[in-house]
C-alpha cells in the first residue's frame, strides 16, 4: 500500500503523513513549486522525517488559475479552493505512475475559513477527480470515511477528529 502526500513541509502535512507511515504505508511527499511557493521548507521538512519528496513544477497551470480562478480569491488574491483543486488533481493524476492508492493532505477542518470547510472541501474533492480517494488523516473523524477507510487500508480510529484554527491539538501530537 503507499500513499501520496500533498506535503507543504508545514507542521500539518508532516503529522500527515506520519499518521499515515504509522500504518505501515509507504508515502511520498509530493510538493508542488511555483513562483509563489518554494520548495526549500518541504526539502527540510522531508529530510527530517525521512520522508521521500518530488518537487513538481505546477508553474504553468497555477498562473492559469491565478489569472480566473473559478471559485474566486481569499485573501490577498489567493485563489485557494482552485488551487487545492489543482494540486490534488494533478496528485491523483500521479497514483498509476507513482504506483500509489490513494491521496493524503494536512488539511484541517474548519483551519482557514474558505478552503478547509466541509463544502470546500467536498466541491475540492470533487472537482479534483479523486474524490474518495483523499484522506485528511487530522481530521478525518469529523468527516465521512474515505475509500482507503472503509477498505481497511487505512485503520479509521488511528487518525484524528482535529478541526478549527487551534493549533494546540497538532501541537501535543508533535511532542
Amino acid at each position: 500500500m503507499k500513499a501520496l502526500c500533498v506535503f507543504s513541509g508545514g507542521l500539518d502535512s508532516m503529522l500527515a503523513s506520519q499518521l499515515v507511515k504509522a500504518q505501515d504505508i509507504e508515502v511520498l511527499g509530493l510538493f508542488f513549486e511555483t513562483p509563489f511557493f518554494s520548495s526549500e521548507k518541504a526539502r527540510k521538512s522531508a529530510r527530517a522525517i525521512n520522508l521521500p519528496l518530488k518537487v513538481i513544477d505546477l508553474t504553468g497551470p497555477h498562473m492559469e488559475v491565478v489569472k480566473d480562478p473559478r471559485h474566486g480569491y481569499g485573501g490577498n488574491m489567493n485563489p485557494c479552493i482552485d488551487c487545492h483543486v489543482l494540486m490534488l488533481r494533478t496528485a491523483g493524476e500521479r497514483l498509476g505512475k507513482e504506483k500509489a492508492d490513494f491521496l493524503v493532505t494536512g488539511e484541517v477542518l474548519g483551519q482557514r475559513p474558505m478552503s478547509q470547510n466541509k463544502k470546500s472541501l467536498a466541491t475540492v474533492a470533487a472537482e479534483s477527480g479523486f474524490e474518495g480517494l483523499i484522506l485528511r488523516p487530522l481530521s478525518a473523524k469529523q468527516l465521512s470515511p474515505t475509500i482507503p477507510e472503509e477498505r481497511g487500508w487505512v485503520k479509521r480510529d488511528e487518525l484524528m477528529g482535529f478541526s478549527g484554527r487551534s493549533r494546540k491539538p497538532q501541537m501535543q501530537l508533535a511532542e
